[in-house]
């Protein structure tokens, strides 16, 4: 991938993400260079980036959710990125995923499942919508993450960190379904770990301030 966009020469990075995402749009007309590729390019790019991230990097996830909203129509700011994202790639190139769970969560009645959410709150700062993420576990391996941008404006990081409960809870039960029709067996209960108190508290039934009651009429 490096070789094909001409980015084997790039120092690598150590993170995949910040920075300014702003600039020109890049050109759409086939006249490209390599500081203001073609939007084709682009898109090329970001599709390759895609595919690694759902299949095996977990950690630039979020960064390539945030490079793929203007694809269809870039700024220098959003290759920028793209490169950032390839270049932390080619620093980690020799990382691999070790597919092996941990005995304590391994038990002989059944395998311990669970599931990790968080959100950025007004991560997108074109209409300042959140985003999802979650991590899914099973016997303490991971078998899956997400990253999606909500469908609606949290007015809260409380309110934001609840609805990414919600969607990591949906696609976990989807996990459970699919390891019941395969025959492997699970511990009756699944463990769903959230990193904000207020919406833990939301989600028990705790808050009764009333803080929360516009999310139930959306």
């Amino acid at each position: 991938m490096l070789e094909r966009f001409g980015l084997v020469e790039l120092a690598a990075v150590r993170v995949p993400i910040g920075g300014d995402e702003e600039g020109a749009l890049l050109p759409s007309d086939g006249k490209g260079s390599p500081k203001r590729p073609t939007v084709q390019t682009f898109q090329s790019l970001v599709g390759s980036l895609l595919w690694i991230s759902r299949c095996t990097r977990l950690a630039i996830a979020f960064a390539v959710h945030r490079v793929t909203r203007r694809s269809h129509a870039p700024s220098e700011g959003d290759w920028r990125l793209a490169k950032k994202i390839a270049k932390y790639l080619k620093g980690k190139k020799k990382l691999n995923i070790m597919m092996k769970g941990d005995k304590n969560l391994m038990k002989k009645d059944g395998v311990v499942v669970e599931a990790f959410s968080d959100a950025a709150y007004a991560a997108d700062k074109s209409d300042r919508k959140s985003v999802s993420g979650g991590v899914f576990m099973v016997g303490g391996m991971i078998v899956g993450w997400m990253c999606k941008k909500q469908k609606y404006v949290a007015l809260s990081t409380m309110e934001a960190e609840y609805v990414a409960a919600s969607q990591t809870s949906a696609e976990m039960i989807g996990i459970v379904e699919l390891l019941k029709e395969i025959g492997v067996q699970m511990q009756s209960c699944t463990t769903l770990h959230v990193d904000n108190q207020a919406a833990i508290a939301q989600i028990k039934g705790e808050d009764t301030s009333g803080r929360a009651k516009h999310i139930d009429v959306r």
